[in-house]
């Protein structure tokens, strides 16, 4: 089954984001690179912090889904996407072996091999959320539906009954999938909060976490801010060194399935 494993994160500071990562979220690294690359881990995910390459955007930039058989992926890319191109990908610790696009252009990682996440318990913290800002919410919710097997989630009867947003849900049975409205629809209709990160594409991550109280407790001055209660999901947010957002719950949890939630 289809699930989301891997996240890109570009960044001058490999070192200090994985110090960061492994200081506040335990997460155990995987390896380097002669580059300078790092690739952690919290039991499931492969976190890549890549050195810039090609003037590539700092943050949070692509993500990847583990998937069985590329040649089902090619079949339903053939019947429900035939313009989308597959691109190899190395393969390393750093990259799963190929490489396709949303249909808003975005790179979608994937691998047959875990992206090199050995077996093992995971453990909280734990990554059990992605977000990213797209147009077209509707036709890349399909998308994953068709290509992946991904399942909406259960609040976007709900979203489409109040049509008020173009915001839409998935879920791959780990990671609760947000597919957000771009920043320019949200400054349109004036759903831009004060604090709100409107970063196109992939936006950000979240955490479950066990202990919110003493997590909280332990992070730098400076680097939390709490979600407003009308937030579905995650009760605060954090901010790595490099300002990339983090989304941290413990009650609220995040819906994995359709109706099917976890919490700490």
């Amino acid at each position: 089954m289809a699930a989301i494993r891997y996240v890109a994160t570009v960044t001058e500071h490999p070192d200090t984001l994985a110090q960061f990562y492994k200081t506040y979220f335990s997460m155990q690294e995987l390896g380097r690179s002669a580059d300078g690359d790092i690739a952690l881990t919290d039991g499931f995910y492969n976190i890549s912090l890549l050195k810039p390459r090609d003037g590539e955007e700092l943050g949070h930039h692509h993500y990847g889904v583990e998937i069985d058989d590329i040649h089902e992926i090619e079949a339903k890319l053939e019947e429900f996407a035939p313009n989308a191109e597959i691109r190899k990908e190395p393969g390393d610790l750093f990259h799963g072996e190929y490489r396709i696009f949303d249909p808003n252009g975005i790179a979608i990682s994937l691998s047959e091999k875990h992206f090199n996440v050995p077996a093992g318990e995971a453990k909280l913290p734990q990554i059990h959320h992605l977000a990213f800002m797209v147009p077209n919410n509707e036709e890349v919710l399909k998308f994953y539906m068709n290509v992946f097997g991904f399942r909406e989630s259960s609040r976007n009867d709900q979203i489409r009954e109040k049509n008020t947003s173009p915001t839409r849900w998935a879920a791959d049975g780990n990671t609760a999938i947000a597919i957000l409205p771009t920043p320019e629809w949200l400054e349109e209709h004036n759903m831009e909060p004060e604090g709100t990160n409107v970063k196109p594409g992939l936006n950000h991550f979240g955490y479950l976490v066990s202990d919110m109280d003493k997590f909280l407790q332990s992070l730098p001055p400076g680097s939390v801010s709490i979600r407003p209660d009308t937030r579905p999901a995650a009760e605060w947010r954090v901010s790595d060194p490099d300002g990339n957002p983090l989304d941290v719950s413990q009650v609220k949890g995040y819906e994995i399935d359709f109706g099917k939630w976890v919490t700490a």
